[in-house]
Parts: C-alpha cells; structure tokens; sequence
C-alpha cells in the first residue's frame, strides 16, 4: 500500500496484549519493592501474548504516578515514589520481547474530569495550580491542559523515548490532544497514539489526524459488563474494516478493542466472559487484522496480576495457537 508509512500501528495488527494498573506513589513500599522479573515471567506464561498496556499514571487519576517527576516529587510529596517502575518495567518487557504501550489519566495533576474532595488531594490540585500559574501566568483550563503536556508527558516521553512503543490517554478531552501527539512522536516517531475521545461501545477513528489506533473502550462498565452483547459492534466493525484499519479523512486508525476481563476494570472476583465467547470475539478481531487488550487487576503487594485472569488468559492463548496451527499443536 501507498500509505503504509502511515500505518504506524502496522505491528499491532493481529496482535493481543495484556494491560494492568500499578498503584502509584510508594504505598507500604509496593513500588520500592515491585518485583519486576516475576512480573514479566507470569506474563510469559500466558501464549501468544504481543505487547503490554500499564499505568504511568494512576487509572483514571492523573495526580499520582509510578516513577519520579522533577516538578510533581517536590510540589506534591507522594505523588511520585523514588524508583522509576515504568522504566524497570518497560526496560524488562522490551527486553522480553513485548512491545510497551503506556497508560495515562489525560486530566492530569489539576484533576480536570474528577477533581478530588479529599483534604490532601484538594492541596495536590492546589499546588499544581500555583506552580502553573508562577510558570505560565494563568492556570485557566487551556493553560492546564498546556502545562499538563508540556511539563508531565514531556518530561516522561523525553526520558523513555523508545522504551514507550505507544500511549494511551484516557478521558483525552480533558488535554490538548494536537499537543500530546506532538510531543509524544517528538520524542519516539515511531511511537502510537490512541485517545480516549468519543463514542463507547464503537469502534470509530475518532482523532483522525491524531491517533494511531482507537482506543476502543467498551460500553461503560456502570450499564453492562464488557462481555455484553451491546459491545459485539465493536468486533463487527472491526471485521469490516480494510486489513484491520478504520479511516477517516483518508487518514488509517488501526481498530483496536480494550476490553476488562472481570466486573471491573482494575478489581474483581470472578472473569466475566466465557471461554467460548472470548474466544469467538477475539479470533474475529485478530483474524480481521485489529488488536485486542486485555485489562485485568494487579496484586501490587504481591507483584502478580488477578491469578483467575492470568488463568483464562492462558487458555485462550493456547487455544488461539492451536486454531492459528490449523488445530495442530506446536512442534
């Protein structure tokens, strides 16, 4: 194809990972004490897995993070621990083999989509905003969403470069996308972007001139699980995509779906999908060329995901493998 320059997220095609949340700061020393290599060794148990999907930031929360930041450590004492995780983590994984994409809450540490009524993160909030407005001379919304860019993502994608293979930025109305994409590809060319900006439940190139690949969020999970049939346009739309690409303006955005595997996105008892079902949606969009993620809850303390959903991820993979072997096993 002519344009497959531009289809960034070629990689992706036909891939599925596996995404998860640390808790930020240093609680109880969880971060200081991460172990890292167990992590990556339960992750290269599961078949079949092409990349990971993990939190800088907190989920959903953009005032707390898993490595150091020169501005956030001194202003907000907390919201940053002393070790870098994201770059052990990202250092590992790429080292195993796996392409490394990075969560982040677009709201950022002025906390624009869900603010914060505790004590402490009402000062947080406060702080950033007094450092804002010392840098920039106002901290209206535009000038938060500028800053968030340029002092927050800036510091992190200049100093993990290649190390973040792509981004991820929820809740993105909340920042200045056009200035996200810039300086994340400033940093890594080669890295993609996916914003969550639009519809739910759809599979849409929403950001044409800016994303890489959709960001591909479910139906909220307040009105139906992930594994509801309301969701099932996504797998269509994706099966009816060019080789795995939605576009818009002319421009590719490779369909991608970001699915929980349990009641919640970050916790839970029990996987919600099964077997059968997972199966059916997750062949369909891979054989079609999409990507699908898979997001399950961390064991922070324990340096471990959901043990239920490493299970059903293993299955799957096997089983994906044997489908892809024509029903024969490895060799």
């Amino acid at each position: 194809d002519d344009d497959t320059t531009e289809k960034a997220a070629s990689w992706m095609s036909g891939k599925w990972g596996i995404a998860w949340r640390n808790r930020t700061g240093d609680i109880r020393g969880e971060t200081t004490n991460f172990d890292v290599n167990k992590l990556v060794k339960e992750i290269q148990g599961i078949p079949g897995v092409g990349y990971v999907l993990f939190g800088l930031s907190g989920g959903a929360k953009g005032d707390k993070y898993i490595a150091p930041h020169s501005v956030l450590s001194k202003i907000n004492p907390g919201s940053c621990p002393e070790r870098d995780l994201f770059d052990d983590l990202a250092t590992a994984f790429q080292a195993a083999g796996y392409k490394v994409l990075c969560y982040m809450a677009t709201e950022g540490p002025a906390q624009l989509h869900h603010g914060n009524n505790s004590p402490k993160g009402k000062q947080f909030i406060e702080n950033w905003k007094s450092y804002v407005l010392e840098k920039y001379g106002s901290n209206d919304e535009a000038t938060l969403k500028k800053a968030y860019a340029e002092v927050i993502v800036a510091e992190y994608a200049e100093r993990y470069k290649t190390k973040i293979d792509g981004w991820w930025f929820d809740h993105a109305s909340f920042g200045n996308i056009p200035m996200l994409h810039d300086i994340c590809k400033k940093a890594n060319p080669n890295t993609i972007l996916a914003f969550s900006k639009g519809k739910l439940g759809q599979i849409r190139n929403s950001n044409p001139d800016y994303e890489d690949y959709t960001f591909g969020h479910p139906t909220p999970m307040r009105r139906c699980l992930a594994s509801d049939e309301r969701n099932l346009p996504m797998v269509e739309s994706i099966e009816s995509s060019l080789n795995g690409f939605i576009y818009a303006n002319g421009k590719p955005s490779l369909g991608h779906m970001f699915m929980p595997m349990q009641e919640r996105w970050n916790s839970g008892k029990y996987v919600v999908w099964s077997e059968e079902q997972a199966l059916d949606w997750m062949g369909r969009v891979l054989n079609a060329g999409g990507a699908w993620t898979w997001n399950v809850p961390m064991f922070d303390r324990e340096s471990r995901l959901h043990g239920l959903s490493v299970d059903f991820a293993s299955r799957l993979g096997s089983k994906l493998l044997e489908q892809q072997n024509g029903g024969r096993d490895e060799l």
